[in-house]
């Protein structure tokens, strides 16, 4: 009947689940994927907050999409665990209990390193890829990055989502 339901299964609850962020090989926090996601879409592109823009919904659809390789989608995992334990040895707290100013540190400490930068570019590139969304896909259900730019989309429009 299913293909692959555990898979399917673990991929769907990717950011409803927690990452474990250790400090000194010890567990310091548990620590919410998609939290962390919203507040690192609104630190990157301030814009977000007020536009309706759900990047963590739309990083879900990432996910599970099929296009996207394994090894993408472990790094913009890793990357989140990464962050928050750079916070961890910044300020002894994950990167959501830290002051905009505290997380605006720890983004420009990361992007100092090969990693934190690759990772910062590909938050950019999928908060823009979800700014420019159509609203079909239910992570931009304002057009927020249309009529931020006075931008009209072509027609036809998507009446499913296709990822």
């Amino acid at each position: 009947m299913f293909k692959h339901p555990r898979r399917t299964f673990l991929q769907a609850t990717l950011l409803s689940s927690t990452i474990l962020v250790l400090y000194s090989n010890k567990l310091f926090s548990l620590v919410s994927p998609h939290q962390t996601l919203e507040l690192v879409q609104i630190d990157l592109f301030p814009f977000a907050k007020d536009s309706g823009v759900k990047l963590a919904h739309y990083m879900t659809i990432v996910l599970q999409h099929s296009r996207i390789t394994d090894v993408d989608k472990e790094f913009i995992r890793d990357g989140i665990k990464w962050l928050n334990e750079e916070a961890v040895l910044k300020y002894n707290s994950v990167y959501s209990d830290l002051s905009p100013n505290q997380r605006e540190k720890v983004l420009q400490s990361i992007s100092k390193e090969d990693w934190g930068r690759s990772w910062v570019h590909s938050m950019l590139t999928y908060i823009m890829e979800a700014m420019f969304s159509d609203r079909v896909y239910g992570v931009n259900p304002k057009e927020a990055g249309a009529k931020w730019l006075s931008f009209e989309a072509g027609y036809p429009r998507p009446k499913e989502a296709l990822l």
